[in-house]
């Protein structure tokens, strides 16, 4: 049984339509008018199928195809179709189009599925709108609630529980949108790599072990503002020298304390007052640390800590602020086996590896079984109009996604 290639590629050309910048990329937030008739499109779609289709409380679009087992689960696919500004047409897009296609498939084909099979096109996942990813997803787990809504804003000021409403959407509501694990059997997701490795080493397809996890933090060094001219070089409290020693020494600390999966990113200073001729009083910067294994983040960020501590016998002072926090999800091992032996089966070329990026089904594997499944970025890139996947790779990552739902939603 085979997807049909020309089909996926065709609902990605009309799915990105909707857009704010179309000349310039893909722009599609949740929430406002271009949101709205993408997802009217895609209702259209689910419903020729034959899916059940409704919004939950947060504002997840989701479509079912009814299985026939008597003791049946949700098996899910999908992703997100809300962007950075001037994005690709394929980051979360291919999820969504690609878990589309795969209910074409089975229904044009009469195949009999024992479990329930579920789109679910998660809202604001790039966090893009607000500033917080993540959360359709979030709020599924139980993590995010109306009271959160009252506090994040968009650029212009204007709440997420103002605009919401605006939407169509009632806030109140959200508390409905967790759901309860019992009812799930797993997750897939199909998504581009947003890196280069697959495109450098010529594989078709990525089969994702695991999810990293993540952590921003924010971190304030506090000195003695002065006088530029005025002020010898023994007498000075400069924290943003003991910032660059700070941010110098990242790379070794986590040689020491991390392993090949752990990086760490400064990519955020702020100096103040930020004159040419004034010796800073404070420096705050971010470091944004992932890694697969949570003890490994765990000694590396006590090793960060010991060495902000030693900063204060020198006179500084500092504090911390935890920005963001993923916990990193490890692929099912059952699943991965199914995906393995789908792409043997149909002779493609694979990598196993894990994402570096986090995506709802990070937070979809604390309530199911989860995997992933990545087609090549050319030339690794993402978040940009330049986002390019070739059609080949598209369906050979739409037909394993196909073949590893189907089997599934059998078993």
């Amino acid at each position: 049984m085979k997807i049909n290639v020309q089909r996926v590629l065709k609902n990605l050309e009309e799915l990105n339509k909707f857009n704010s910048t179309l000349e310039n990329g893909c722009t599609r937030y949740s929430y406002t008018i271009e949101d709205q008739k993408a997802k009217k499109f895609l209702i259209q779609k689910m419903e020729n199928i034959g899916m059940k289709v409704w919004y939950d409380g947060i504002g997840n679009l989701h479509g079912r195809l009814e299985g026939r087992g008597k003791d049946k689960k949700i098996v899910v696919s999908g992703s997100h179709i809300d962007t950075v500004p001037g994005g690709g047409k394929y980051d979360g897009n291919l999820g969504v189009i690609g878990a589309l296609e795969v209910a074409k498939t089975i229904v044009e084909n009469n195949l009999s599925i024992n479990h329930d099979y579920e789109i679910i096109v998660f809202v604001e996942e790039e966090g893009a709108h607000f500033g917080t990813n993540l959360i359709g997803s979030k709020a599924m787990a139980g993590k995010f609630d109306v009271e959160n809504t009252k506090v994040i804003k968009d650029s212009s000021g204007e709440t997420m529980y103002e605009i919401m409403k605006k939407a169509g959407f009632i806030p109140e509501d959200i508390s409905k949108t967790k759901i309860v694990s019992e009812t799930l059997k797993a997750m897939v997701e199909l998504h581009i790599e947003q890196g280069r490795v697959l495109d450098t080493e010529k594989k078709s397809v990525g089969i994702v072990k695991g999810i990293v996890g993540l952590r921003w933090i924010q971190i304030d060094i506090c000195g003695e503002s002065n006088h530029a001219g005025a002020t010898p070089m023994n007498y000075r409290k400069d924290p943003l020298v003991e910032a660059a020693k700070f941010i110098g020494n990242l790379p070794e600390m986590v040689k020491q304390y991390g392993d090949n999966s752990v990086v760490a990113t400064v990519g955020k200073i702020q100096s103040f007052p930020n004159q040419t001729n004034v010796i800073p009083e404070k420096v705050q910067f971010t470091v944004d640390l992932r890694g697969i294994d949570e003890e490994n983040l765990d000694l590396l960020e006590e090793k960060m800590n010991e060495v902000l501590e030693e900063i204060k016998t020198k006179g500084f002072s500092y504090s911390t602020k935890k920005l963001a926090y993923a916990k990193a999800v490890k692929s099912d091992e059952k699943i991965l086996e199914i995906i393995r032996k789908s792409a043997e089966d149909e002779y493609f070329d694979y990598q196993e590896m894990y994402s570096g990026a986090n995506h709802d089904t990070s937070l979809m594997g604390e309530l199911t079984d989860v995997a992933m499944i990545f087609v090549p970025s050319v030339d690794g890139r993402s978040h940009c109009c330049e986002e390019f996947t070739e059609a080949e790779d598209i369906g050979k990552g739409c037909q394993l996604l196909f073949k590893t739902v189907y089997q599934l939603c059998q078993i």
